[in-house]
């Protein structure tokens, strides 16, 4: 087993980082652990061995009191992944699908005997955090108002290896469900008692701002650099909750002191009360005001606008914290 010691864990993803799912992530708070052993290897934590695998979680904890263990909370599996630094992966800030072989469907993920990435190893000496089985802990999806019955499992693989590959991501899913792609890993020590309890709050919604000009003051010292001399005026505004726990402001700046007006988008969020730039477009002619509506689901808007070519539209999508704004289309 590897001695995870004292030390500050900051659970879930800071707003200011990507990707993050906002729903169900703490944004980095300082929880400070007590110190535990955890299993170097999913069980039954043998070098080449293939990871134990259909089990529910009940029967996750039996196999760990057979070998005179537990299961791990949560926090504590978090705590063994992100390191003495706090990293998003267990082997640093930046995705590297290889480390851990992540990026792979869950049920070839859970065919490979533990060991198999050499590279894919925590702070602590953990290994096989990601990349292979996903893991039961004895932990409650304490994530607004869900059935209690859902359990946490953390670690596993998916093609979206750079959302699911990071230290803080975890699913939940019924206690009782057994799956080919479900395994556990064992910890031994004086159990940690702090726990995910996030609230959820507001739902999905774009609305626009009756008053843009009332955001100037805050927000044109952080947009200039990307709106130019666009920023100059505040034509509109709409404020953005593409899903619960997270809010963006969009804003349009127009420079109308010539003819056509030069307009740009950006977009922005709150992070620690202060504003801070997420993404915009390159400012451009227009022979009228551009607006910005849902295209169907909240998390896809459509800038649509008219220049002295003619009619286009930009495409804005919010993908877990990222803003993809796309090219110009025209009909």
């Amino acid at each position: 087993m590897v001695w995870v010691p004292p030390g500050t864990l900051r659970v879930g993803t800071p707003a200011d980082r990507v990707p993050r799912v906002a729903d169900e992530e703490p944004a980095g708070t300082p929880t400070e652990m007590s110190g535990f052993y955890i299993d170097t290897f999913p069980y039954p934590n043998e070098s080449g061995a293939i990871p134990t695998t259909n089990v529910t979680r009940d029967e996750a904890e039996q196999l760990c009191t057979g070998k005179a263990k537990r299961l791990c909370t949560e926090l504590e599996w978090e705590r063994a992944c992100k390191g003495p630094d706090n990293s998003s992966y267990e082997y640093g800030e930046t995705y590297r699908a290889a480390s851990c072989g992540t990026g792979v469907s869950p049920a070839e993920a859970a065919k490979r005997p533990s060991g198999e990435h050499a590279l894919c190893r925590s702070a602590f000496g953990v290994a096989d955090m990601h990349g292979g089985v996903w893991e039961w802990t004895e932990s409650a999806w304490g994530r607004g108002a869900v059935a209690p019955a859902l359990g946490v499992l953390r670690g596993g693989n998916a093609v979206a290896g750079e959302l699911v590959g990071r230290c803080a991501n975890a699913i939940g899913r019924p206690s009782s469900k057994r799956s080919p792609t479900n395994g556990v890993r064992c910890c031994s020590g004086t159990r940690n008692k702090e726990t995910v309890q996030l609230t959820v709050r507001g739902a999905p919604d774009f609305q626009p701002r009756r008053t843009p000009e009332a955001l100037h003051e805050a927000w044109e010292p952080v947009l200039r650099p990307a709106l130019g001399a666009a920023a100059n005026h505040f034509a509109r505004a709409w404020t953005w909750s593409p899903v619960p726990n997270e809010e963006l402001v969009m804003i349009l700046g127009c420079d109308t002191t010539e003819e056509p007006p030069t307009c740009a988008l950006a977009a922005g969020r709150v992070v620690e009360g202060r504003p801070v730039l997420v993404a915009s477009t390159a400012p451009s002619q227009a022979s009228a005001l551009p607006d910005l509506t849902r295209a169907g689901d909240v998390r896809h808007l459509r800038l649509r606008g008219l220049d002295p070519s003619g009619t286009f539209g930009r495409d804005v999508t919010y993908v877990y914290g990222r803003l993809e704004i796309g090219k110009e289309s025209r009909p």
